[in-house]
């Protein structure tokens, strides 16, 4: 029996996870400052520890409409390539340990590129869509957030 362990969120009405070893720390959001000439799903920059990190809408990301900073978003921060990101959510819902049998091959049809799905979840509450976060941002759009 093969465990993994998921960090669950949900994006509009959907939840997706991902999995915990390449995420830093979940934290309240704050407002970022913005920077110009940015594509549209980077909401700008934050401080955090010292560092200046970008901020990443994946709900703008995905084309699944745009995050609002409410009483439930977090920031998810990651590691994406060398860099740290902080991608904001509408809610983190669990920290979770799935038995891999209960994962399943990522679908022929989703909304999301499945370059950045590695699985489907399937659990007694529903599906949870498994993203690779490092897979989020294309190579150009990494070049970008190395400028930052």
């Amino acid at each position: 029996m093969d465990e993994m362990q998921f960090v669950v969120f949900r994006l509009g009405n959907e939840m997706y996870g991902a999995q915990i070893h390449n995420i830093q720390e979940i934290i309240l959001p704050v407002k970022p400052t913005k920077v110009p000439n940015n594509p549209d799903f980077i909401e700008g920059v934050i401080d955090y520890r010292q560092e200046v990190v970008p901020v990443l809408d994946l709900k703008r990301r995905f084309r699944l409409g745009q995050s609002d900073y409410g009483r439930e978003a977090r920031f998810i921060v990651a590691e994406v390539g060398k860099k740290k990101v902080a991608f904001i959510v509408d809610e983190v819902t669990e920290v979770l340990r799935v038995d891999s049998s209960r994962i399943s091959d990522p679908p022929e049809m989703t909304r999301i590129n499945k370059d950045y799905i590695t699985g489907v979840a399937r659990l007694d509450s529903g599906l949870v869509i498994l993203l690779d976060l490092s897979k989020v941002l294309t190579v150009t759009e990494q070049e970008v957030l190395e400028a930052l």
